[in-house]
């Protein structure tokens, strides 16, 4: 039924036990494909571990499992973090170096430094084996879930949570905007925007405006996340300063793109929020 709820759905616990087990058992039936590219698996995999992670935010206060679920999720991811088709780094010194002029060895040699392997490599196929035992053991364990309270009173509570962690990572990143609290920030607004889009069906037409703003404030935060972590790596480099200014330029354009929608899209308060998708979910759910 995909990763909303659905009117077909007979509860809250029923629905969140369907929809974390539809994205398990699809990283698992992408695991068992050998035609697929590592690259394109990987990150399917990655996003089906972050859908399911924002799922159990949505339910946190109600599901007394939330922590040891999260943490296998979260080590599930871990095991494949360094398989990534490219790394980020490299990407935002090639895409910004692609817009200065800097003598190419020099260049190179900069690149070098900055862009430095992973120590050890890793063994693909020994991390791919571990991530699937880790995401079956947790569908397994999805069926029996328990979450307590009924209808939108299961999610009212980490839909609320969410919504002001966003709205705080948003106001700390605004006073100091470092590589990571881009990324915070970021993340929090990506919980929200999965939250909307389980979320849809309440009002399709009103929800897909709210979900397309989060996902290009989310898109805008990481980009600017990349250069904020680029400046960051280049602060030491003495031939590297038309390279962070050109960075620093780009990143400041973007933070100032961010907070005019941060500031827009996280205007409301959770309760505000959090009354009018009750409402709207209270007449989906009679309809």
């Amino acid at each position: 039924m995909g990763f909303t709820f659905s009117a077909k759905d007979k509860s809250t616990e029923k629905a969140v036990r369907r929809i974390a087990r539809e994205r398990l058992d699809a990283s698992q039936a992408l695991l068992a494909d050998p035609k697929l590219p590592r690259d394109a698996l990987v990150h399917e995999l990655r996003k089906n571990i972050k859908k399911t992670r924002a799922l159990l935010r949505l339910v946190r206060p109600h599901f007394k499992g939330y922590e040891r679920e999260n943490a296998a999720l979260r080590d599930a991811a871990r095991l494949i973090s360094d398989l990534r088709d490219a790394d980020v780094l490299a990407t935002t010194f090639d895409d910004v170096a692609s817009r200065i002029y800097m003598p190419p060895d020099a260049l190179a040699a900069l690149r070098d430094r900055i862009v430095r392997p992973r120590a050890g490599g890793t063994d693909a196929d020994k991390e791919l084996a571990g991530h699937a035992e880790s995401i079956a053991a947790i569908a397994r364990r999805a069926k029996d879930w328990k979450i307590s309270g009924a209808g939108f009173d299961a999610l009212e509570d980490g839909l609320e949570r969410s919504w002001t962690a966003a709205r705080k990572a948003m106001n700390a990143a605004e006073n100091d905007p470092t590589g990571e609290a881009l990324h915070l920030w970021r993340k929090r607004v990506k919980d929200h925007w999965y939250h909307a889009r389980l979320l849809t069906r309440i009002w399709p037409e009103m929800m897909s405006h709210h979900i397309a703003a989060a996902d290009i404030l989310g898109e805008t935060l990481g980009d600017a996340r990349d250069l904020a972590y680029l400046i960051e790596a280049l602060k030491d480099e003495a031939d590297a300063a038309d390279l962070r200014a050109r960075a620093a330029e780009e990143e400041a354009r973007l933070l100032a793109d961010a907070r005019t929608l941060g500031e827009l899209f996280f205007s409301e308060r959770a309760s505000g929020l959090s009354r009018r998708w009750r409402g709207w979910w209270d007449i989906w759910r009679a309809s």
